[in-house]
């Protein structure tokens, strides 16, 4: 993750020059200006009372305009001197001396806390909420703000700081706390899990129970290889000594560090990530984890105790600050990836921490951030954004249960945290985070491989920790992790993924050796195939596979008898991502489509600007390189043409018109709920994909495209239909676009050999053309009108657009020229293939095109005979007679099914044997989501497609999922889809 470091809130009001004349005391109580406690700047207001008191805010006009703002709001620091057991009300009052609305800002703390609240989320005087009102109704004539304190309270001292009425809209992931337990409470969807930790608070405690000494060594055990872990990850002994020491020490000192003679402490302010500025000197909560990690490391080398008072007073100083329980900090969004390094250093530290006395009071803390407290209960279903949670927060848990002071307290909350984390891996519904039923992992509503590193790395930590242990996950949790683990193995080559699920990352997408390693931990958790041995072979040999970064763990599972597996073979169904990944040998192919429950890509306002065509049906291949790689492949970020995506048809505009309308985030969907892909037999497999553009400026509005690719073996058929739109720029379906390291590589069209650099190549004619690449792969276009050829040097903006960047690249396209109707193409690429192959199939294509109109894209393969429909309206087979009456006859003639009708929206394959069995799959890769939005906890719905097709026929074994019904000599078969997988079954003629 990263954050902008100078996404400062600066204050309206800092109290830098004395008390405003606007604020005033009524009652027994007074204000003046501090220096003893400050938020910002040197002063702050002391309000001190003995008696009941208000303190009054008379700076109407910004209140007004705050409260005239789209969910405006007001900020404000307080520091309590004392805790104390009711809350200070604030209370805004309008001219005629009627409240408006009011909160409660709970007291029962010591230290900063802040209050961040939209008027939204204040209470009514009569009950309700100020958010309720309709717009037109809301007054908005404040005079003033008064804060009372408690009349149960007769004396107190607080400080106050930073107070703003935001006249702009207020952050909507403002986080409840134990100061507004019930704020930010209008949201238009469920709460982010960063901000409900005080929530979890609220559930039941844990009972503790007197434990056998078998139990007292399974936490010596998780000890020490929690100490094992955290060493893993620790700089050398050298750079500890020569840089990271110097630089805590220059921390310390920047931001005026130390211990008052009172015992307290003082030092910058601390603030979140959406207030502190940087510039300014102020901290976040990475920097008080650095200077803790950096000094635990020398404790850790040399066990000098020399830092530890530093230690303990950047510690003291983060509660004081507000990092503390109980505290939101205003917003806390994404803390998760702020705190790893504290906690590894309070991990290092611990038995430090116990001999000072603190374990108790640190632990509750650090608890408190690490949301341990969620696994009081177990995990419930239908939480989302799993992967940040465990990605960023599951080492956080298993560091804090394990800092406990009692190996009672230990025990308990290991032992829940192992059920909540089983509970966890389960398939989560709808789009919500987690991972899905085919084995897809989630994040922002999508699949997103760039989450799921990190997570994948920190699930497989906690299996390494608990191996042996009551605290493991239990068999379901570890066979839904291994089908994630495993299919990502599926969709990476070797450990890269395509462009097409790159999310907002172009480029680069790899699996880390931390995240391999997570194959080997969780498969010496024990064998889940059936297989005997003492590890599992599948993830076992899938590791090996990867490339076994860890040669401990590689040497135990060579113990346990697993050895490497070979690359994934077949063709594999992912329709949660609305992708199909084709593979043999150590190729891989990646299809991506969109719909209207899969989004294209992510774009932010300072990422993948130009990423709007990645998943515009798209066919990524990446197959080259020792090892195989997508940069050996011929992908590369600069200079890359990001019109130009493989297999996508786009309409080629400047890079300008290309960058997203929009200044934040755009994850476009699509209006059709039928893109995506299906397969047969696993081997073989079809995309299918249409679209409307959207609406937006720079877009083309009703530009469209029907585009069909369909994958048998190493010939891979790509046809188009339906291709209009009224742009004043080229469209254009490029074949490829391949970064060149030598400018003289060739490509073959035809008879020529392209060698020159700079090329611009036109195909002069409309027959067919036989074109290669320069990574072993052939094109046969049958007519290749349009077909245009270039080698040049290109320069295009980065993704972030901070930069641009040159290359040289081969690209072949076919341009459809501007403003087309109803164009098309149709192409063969025949991927690695041998020099026969090609001199074979350029005289017949081993295939045939029964249908390319937009109501449905129908091929037949001649090798292995199989035929595939993809259905975009209602299929009705008589208009395809005549074609399939031209399939080769004789010996290379190969049966196929009379197929009457197709329902709207379904892609069927089917193949007969030499038995006369008919092997046969339909699918719908529609979800059945009704429910639309960012994400859903809608789970898929079931969908009936129905295939006619002549003759009496059967279907053979059980299938739950599919029934056949006979009349008027045709069979009507009905199959239930769900979670967009295939249903697949066999027929017999009776």
């Amino acid at each position: 993750m990263s954050f902008n470091a100078n996404a400062a809130i600066d204050p309206q009001y800092g109290f830098e020059e004395g008390v405003p004349k606007f604020v005033k005391v009524n009652g027994d109580g007074q204000v003046v200006s501090s220096s003893a406690k400050q938020k910002d700047g040197k002063h702050s207001l002391e309000f001190s009372w003995k008696g009941q008191a208000s303190l009054v805010f008379n700076d109407f006009l910004d209140m007004e305009a705050s409260m005239k703002a789209y969910r405006g709001g007001m900020i404000i620091w307080i520091y309590n001197t004392g805790a104390m057991d009711a809350p200070l009300r604030f209370t805004f009052v309008d001219w005629s001396e009627n409240e408006i609305c009011h909160f409660d800002f709970n007291m029962d703390f010591t230290g900063w806390r802040t209050a961040w609240i939209k008027y939204d989320d204040m209470h009514l005087p009569g009950g309700g909420y100020y958010g309720d009102l309709k717009a037109s109704d809301k007054p908005v004539n404040v005079s003033r703000m008064e804060i009372s304190t408690p009349p149960s309270v007769p004396e107190g001292c607080i400080y106050l700081d930073r107070l703003s009425f935001r006249a702009s809209r207020m952050h909507d992931q403002i986080t409840p706390d134990m100061q507004i337990p019930d704020n930010n409470c209008h949201l238009s969807r469920n709460m982010w899990h960063w901000c409900r930790l005080w929530e979890w608070e609220q559930y039941p405690q844990l009972e503790y129970s007197p434990i056998s000494q078998e139990q007292s060594s399974m936490l010596s055990d998780v000890e020490k290889k929690v100490d094992g872990m955290i060493a893993e990850g620790l700089s050398s002994e050298n750079y500890v000594r020569n840089t990271l020491v110097p630089r805590a020490d220059g921390m310390y000192e920047k931001y005026g560090l130390g211990r008052l003679p009172d015992g307290s402490v003082t030092g910058a302010p601390l603030l979140s990530d959406d207030e502190f500025n940087n510039s300014k000197g102020e901290m976040r909560i990475r920097y008080i984890g650095q200077i803790i990690y950096y000094y635990a490391q020398d404790y850790y080398y040399t066990g000098s105790k020399a830092n530890l008072d530093k230690i303990f007073v950047t510690m003291d100083h983060a509660i004081d600050q507000g990092f503390a329980f109980g505290s939101g900090q205003g917003t806390n969004h994404h803390y998760g990836y702020q705190i790893r390094e504290l906690y590894k250093g309070m991990w290092l530290l611990r038995k430090e921490i116990a001999a000072a006395g603190k374990t108790d009071e640190y632990v509750k803390v650090l608890e408190y951030w690490s949301g341990l407290s969620e696994s009081r209960l177990p995990f419930q279903y239908g939480r989302d954004e799993m992967l940040d949670s465990w990605h960023t927060l599951l080492e956080t848990k298993l560091i804090s249960a394990m800092m406990n002071s009692s190996e009672e307290a230990r025990y308990a909350k290991m032992k829940a945290l192992g059920i909540w984390l089983s509970g966890s891996l389960a398939y989560s519904p709808g789009t919500l985070g987690g991972i899905k039923k085919d084995g897809t992992s989630f994040h922002h509503g999508g699949l997103y491989p760039a989450y799921s590193v990190g997570a994948f790395a920190a699930l497989g930590d906690y299996c390494h920790c608990t191996a042996g242990t009551d605290f493991v996950i239990d068999e379901p949790a570890r066979r839904c992790f291994k089908h994630a683990l495993l299919t990502m193995r599926n969709y990476c080559n070797l450990t890269d993924w395509g462009l097409g699920v790159c999310g907002r990352h172009p480029f680069n997408g790899f699996i880390p050796k931390a995240d391999i390693n997570a194959f080997a931990k969780l498969a010496l958790l024990g064998d889940l195939s059936g297989s005997g041995l003492s590890a599992d072979p599948e993830l076992g040999g899938a590791y090996l596979y990867l490339g076994a970064p860890d040669h401990s763990l590689a040497s135990a599972l060579s113990k346990a008898g697993v050895s490497a597996s070979e690359a994934p073979q077949g063709f594999f169904v992912y329709n949660y991502g609305a992708m199909g990944i084709h593979r043999r040998d150590n190729w891989m192919l990646v299809l991506k489509a969109y719909n209207s429950d899969v989004w294209s890509s992510e774009i932010y306002a300072a990422d993948n600007r130009f990423g709007r065509y990645q998943s515009y049906g798209s066919a990524q291949l990446i197959g080259t390189g020792k090892p195989v790689s997508a940069k050996e492949s011929g992908y590369s970020q600069e200079g890359w043409d990001w019109n130009r995506v493989p297999g996508a048809t786009t309409i080629h505009l400047p890079f300008e018109k290309l960058d997203s309308p929009l200044k934040g985030t755009l994850m476009e969907r699509n209006d059709s709920r039928f893109p995506g892909v299906s397969s047969l037999e696993g081997r073989n497999g079809v995309l299918a994909f249409t679209y409307v553009e959207k609406d937006r400026e720079n877009f083309c509005p009703g530009a469209t495209a029907t585009k069909s690719v369909f994958c048998f073996d190493n010939r891979i058929i790509f046809i188009g239909s339906g291709i209009s739109n009224n742009s004043s720029y080229p469209t254009e379906t490029t074949l490829y676009q391949l970064r060149l390291d030598d400018r003289n590589a060739e490509v073959d069209l035809n008879d020529e050999w392209l060698d020159a650099f700079p090329l611009t190549y036109v195909f002069p004619s409309d027959g067919q053309a036989v074109l290669t690449d320069i990574k072993g792969n052939t094109y046969i276009i049958k007519d290749a009108r349009g077909l245009r050829v270039e080698k040049k040097t290109q320069t295009s903006p980065s993704d972030t657009k901070k930069k641009t960047a040159t290359g040289d690249f081969v690209t072949a396209y076919i341009d459809h020229g501007v403003s087309p109707s109803g164009a098309s193409y149709e192409y063969m690429m025949l991927v690695q293939p041998s020099g026969k192959e090609v001199t074979k199939y350029s005289r017949n294509l081993p295939y045939t095109v029964i249908r390319n109109d937009n109501s449905a894209h129908v091929v037949n393969d001649h090798i292995t005979g199989t035929t595939a429909y993809v259905c975009y309206s209602t299929y009705d087979g008589s208009a395809s007679a005549k074609a399939f009456s031209l399939l080769p006859s004789g010996k290379e003639a190969k049966p196929h099914l009379d197929v009457e009708r197709i329902d709207a929206e379904t892609i069927v394959m089917e193949r007969t044997g030499e038995d006369g069995r008919v092997v046969m799959s339909i699918c719908t890769p529609d979800l059945g989501i009704t429910q639309k939005g960012y994400t859903t906890a809608q789970p898929s719905q079931p969908l009936e497609r129905e295939v006619v097709i002549a003759g009496n026929w059967s279907i053979e074994g059980g299938c739950d999922s599919v029934s056949a019904s006979q009349s008027d000599g045709c069979t009507a078969i009905t199959a239930v889809c769900i979670d967009g997988q295939p249903v697949e079954f066999h027929l017999r003629k009776n």
